[in-house]
């Protein structure tokens, strides 16, 4: 066998240099060529694909906006309230104003609602949050009649909910149709008696340019008939056109090509030259000097622990990423881990890395097509994703990362709970360069470790100021522990029938801080993301213990903050807290926030078991803002449910509000839970929450929160709390 790569059969110069000119010169003939072709070929493809896609967009962007006053139909028509007020002998016209008719003032969500009875006539209607005085169904246009007639008797029985366009007198609309009904089980109504509500959502220059911006619609605009071949038909539900949707094409291929001829051609020269002198210099060697370069540029862009490539490798990806063009999409994520500093103090940091190790296994097998997962040291990773759609694979990426570390991570005989703070930062070339890109990523991530820490955050400009103003917060409150400039101030909490003060809610400050008081909402989020929270949490339990251990009938309520009650030691800390200063568990209840205990069940519910092992008991805070439902309320068995000042506070101006509050006194009295209303400011507010049944009340109409001094005082004198009248209470039957 020859051996072309030895010495003895390398050509003379003159032969070698022949050879080598003519392959050079053949070599860049093809490479001009290639370029040139590729780069139309890319040019009217790119417009194709864009014109397609732009067309199944505006498609899209209709369907979208019929399914979206579907929607609204099922939200509003099947609703046990709305059954109440429509079927009764004499309608609540202004109970349908009041909840229908002004949205229109309200949100943009729709213009105009309707009953109509079982013959199809409007018995009542609001457009555009005036009366509507017009019995039959004409100003509607045929797309609501072909809606009806082709689906009467499913309508009737309230099967199904249509949606579609139609052409009414005030112009095109999105109309939905469908009956009111209860959520559960059939309609009571044993004759012909049918009541219908339709929605309206008139299609206007806003709607387009909201569409025209979701869907990225250039120049989205409705004309009578079609102004080009970028035009796309609007049919009715009678199948009648009633116009055109017009765009403008973007024309990306043309772009593209415009910006990178002069590219082409400075590389073309380049080539030239390079081709040349590489066949010239490296045809002998350059097999060999290729693969020790590969297998050095792999062990240098690699992580010596998780395998995966490391930030060099990642900066080299984006930088590659940018190369594309300016108009190439390219996205960031960074992902840090909340709670990993605790593994490796309490396991050891063999069971750290051990955790790396396997955290990255499950983290590579998320990462979408064409994306490139990294390890930046520590207890970090980044995700980098360019080209089309690259922000939202960036965003669905990170929400799947999320929902893996909601459960916990099994790591041999061991269970661990972890958590991840994650930043997102997108652009293009034309926006910032590689290095920002990954800079704005990174204080984004840092702004969901003060935010609460397991979120994701979308950077934008003023994250920039919010890291600097982090830090110096950060410094402060180390600051404001070691020299006692926090304070515990006190809310009452009394009995909704006597009206006496039963109970306190204890309320960290920091009034003696060296720049000026800072209000507890700025500073609890920055001290949960750096880690501050646990010292300052413990700080509030330890003090509220102790001033209220001789008030002996007054029960204390702590709120915990998840940092803490994520740590698996917290209620052994509280077992200390109690034995320190002597306070009786049955007197303290520990207040959890619902979004916590949803995102971390497995940990919440052996937190809680553990916390009424104490003889401590637990309340659900802020109910009303998240995701409560009576599924979960039954599985924790809170002892307590704390209705949230945003819905306890509505009581006396909005029927919807009042109606969720006295439905949740009734589910929490079945389920053997008393309820605490926040927010009460006013007496209607105090009569409305008497009346339904709540057990506690809590608000500024009592006391808004006062330091030991004035508490003492209080507690000393319990008429002050008196001052409200006491109602007669009429409960409902749970």
């Amino acid at each position: 066998m020859v051996n072309l790569f030895s010495w003895r059969n390398i050509p003379g110069a003159k032969t070698l240099f022949a050879m080598i000119f003519m392959a050079g010169i053949g070599l860049i003939v093809s490479i001009v060529a290639l370029l040139y072709l590729s780069l139309h070929l890319i040019s009217t493809k790119s417009n194709d694909i864009d014109r397609h896609r732009t067309a199944l967009s505006v498609e899209g962007a209709v369907q979208t906006s019929v399914n979206r006053v579907w929607s609204l139909v099922i939200d509003n028509a099947v609703w046990d309230d709305a059954v109440r007020k429509v079927y009764a002998p004499q309608m609540d016209t202004g109970w349908l104003y009041n909840t229908w008719g002004a949205g229109f003032k309200i949100n943009n969500l729709y213009d105009g609602t309707f009953i109509l009875d079982e013959q199809f006539d409007v018995l009542w209607g609001s457009f555009r949050s005036e009366p509507f005085s017009e019995r039959d169904i004409t100003f509607f246009g045929e797309g609501l009649r072909a809606i009806i007639n082709a689906n009467r008797e499913a309508l009737q029985s309230g099967e199904h909910i249509y949606a579609g366009l139609t052409r009414t007198r005030a112009g095109i609309a999105f109309i939905g149709i469908g009956l009111v009904r209860p959520m559960l089980g059939r309609l009571q109504v044993y004759d012909g008696t049918r009541r219908y509500l339709v929605i309206t959502r008139h299609l206007n220059a806003q709607i387009l340019t909201n569409l025209g911006n979701t869907f990225q619609i250039n120049g989205l605009d409705f004309t009578d008939g079609p102004t080009s071949e970028f035009s796309v038909p609007l049919r009715s539900a009678a199948d009648e056109v009633l116009g055109y949707l017009n765009w403008t094409p973007r024309l990306p291929g043309v772009e593209a090509a415009k910006a990178a001829s002069g590219d082409i051609t400075r590389i073309v020269l380049l080539a030239s030259g390079l081709i040349t002198l590489f066949i010239l210099l490296s045809s002998v060697g350059l097999y060999k000097l290729a693969r020790g370069e590969r297998l050095a540029r792999e062990t240098a862009l690699t992580d010596w622990l998780s395998h995966l490539p490391n930030r060099r490798a990642l900066i080299e990806r984006l930088d590659e990423i940018s190369a594309r063009g300016e108009t190439d999409s390219k996205s960031v994520v960074f992902i840090d881990l909340d709670g990993f500093k605790d593994v490796n103090d309490v396991y050891g940091h063999d069971v750290g890395d051990e955790l790396i190790v396997s955290i990255a296994g499950v983290l590579k097998v998320k990462v979408p097509n064409g994306g490139m997962l990294a390890r930046m040291g520590g207890d970090e990773f980044a995700m980098t994703i360019g080209g089309l759609h690259a922000a939202a694979k960036a965003a669905a990426f990170a929400g799947s990362v999320l929902e893996f570390f909601n459960a916990p991570i099994r790591l041999g005989e061991r269970t661990l709970h972890m958590g991840a703070s994650i930043g997102i930062a997108s652009g293009s070339l034309v926006e910032c360069t590689s290095s920002e890109l990954f800079r704005r990523a990174d204080i984004a991530m840092y702004h969901s470790k003060i935010t609460g820490k397991g979120r994701v955050t979308h950077y934008d400009a003023e994250l920039n100021g919010a890291r600097e103003y982090q830090l110096m917060v950060e410094r402060d409150i180390r600051y404001g522990l070691e020299n006692d400039e926090f304070d515990v101030w006190y809310q009452p909490i009394v009995d909704a029938v006597s009206l006496k003060m039963i109970g306190v809610e204890a309320l960290v400050r920091w009034p003696r801080r060296g720049f000026g008081e800072l209000k507890p909402d700025a500073f609890i989020a920055i001290a949960e993301s750096s880690g501050l929270i646990y010292a300052l949490g413990q700080f509030v339990l330890r003090r509220a213990c102790h001033d209220l251990q001789p008030m002996s009938d007054l029960k204390l309520s702590v709120n915990i903050s998840p940092a803490q009650f994520r740590d698996p030691e917290f209620e052994d800390k509280v077992a200390g807290v109690l034995a320190l200063t002597h306070f009786p568990a049955r007197r303290l209840q520990l207040e959890v926030t619902e979004t916590y205990v949803l995102e971390n069940p497995e940990r919440a519910r052996t937190a809680i078991v553990n916390l009424k092992a104490l003889g401590t008991s637990v309340a659900l805070d802020d109910f009303g803002t998240g995701y409560s439902s009576i599924g979960y309320l039954r599985r924790f068995n809170f002892d307590n449910i704390k209705i949230d000042k945003s819905l306890a506070g509505l009581v006396d101006s909005d029927g919807q509000a009042a109606a969720l509050v006295s439905g949740t006194i009734r589910i929490a009295s079945a389920l053997g839970m008393t309820v605490t209303a926040e927010g009460v400011e006013n007496e209607k507010q105090l009569r409305q929450l008497q009346l339904a049944g709540c057990d506690q009340l809590q608000g500024y109409y009592f006391s808004e929160p006062v330091p030991l001094e004035a508490l003492l005082k209080s507690y000393r004198q319990p008429e002050a709390f008196m001052d409200a009248p006491v109602l007669p209470v009429y409960r409902e039957n749970p």
